[in-house]
């Protein structure tokens, strides 16, 4: 049987048809709560996940703590970045605070140059441990050769953690739900 093709007849919109394509200030209060849940309730997934993934990947660091010194130090260095990269996903403001509601001590400045300078440093020592990783890589030769390339391989963890921590945050800070409601209230009324 052939399909039929029906079409609808252009109709030019009147005054009801307007009326049930805008939302009332009520639906649109509530339109935004929900958002807002939501919006909190996948940053607050995002945090638990990518706050938990450089937290497991320390194990691998903790063996290699008690082989030869430049190898522990190298472990602690990644155990180290690691960390900063929890924290710098659980802890770290996503946004500063640009409205000034909080009280400015010098505990609070303290800790703001703490968590400005988290994430350069962090990429630094991320940096350093694939420079040595690197080195390693290439350090094997003979029967050892497949052992170094996979310790080398190794210390590429906490620099791929790093940028996985901070493409999470971006795409958390990509939801802004604050400039719904100024688009709320600057069309209240209206």
């Amino acid at each position: 049987m052939a399909a039929v093709r029906l079409r609808n007849a252009f109709r030019y919109p009147d005054d009801l048809d307007d009326d049930q394509d805008h939302l009332d200030e009520q639906q649109q209060e509530q339109l935004i709560e929900q958002l807002q849940r939501q919006n909190d309730t996948r940053n607050a997934q995002y945090h638990l996940i990518f706050t938990t993934i450089p937290l497991l990947a320390t194990l691998p660091f903790l063996f290699t703590l008690f082989s030869s010194s430049s190898m522990a130090l190298l472990s602690i260095l990644s155990i180290l970045s690691l960390l900063t990269s929890a924290y710098t996903m659980r802890l770290a403001p996503l946004r500063p605070d640009h409205k000034g509601k909080r009280a400015v001590t010098a505990s609070t400045q303290r800790r703001d140059r703490i968590h400005a300078a988290l994430v350069p440093g962090n990429a630094l020592l991320v940096l350093v441990l694939g420079g040595s990783g690197w080195a390693m890589r290439g350090a094997g030769t003979g029967a050892g050769a497949g052992a170094g390339m996979g310790i080398g391989m190794l210390f590429f963890i906490p620099g791929v953690l790093l940028g996985v921590v901070l493409i999470a945050q971006r795409t958390m800070l990509s939801v802004d739900i604050s400039t719904l409601k100024q688009l709320q209230y600057g069309y209240k009324g209206a």
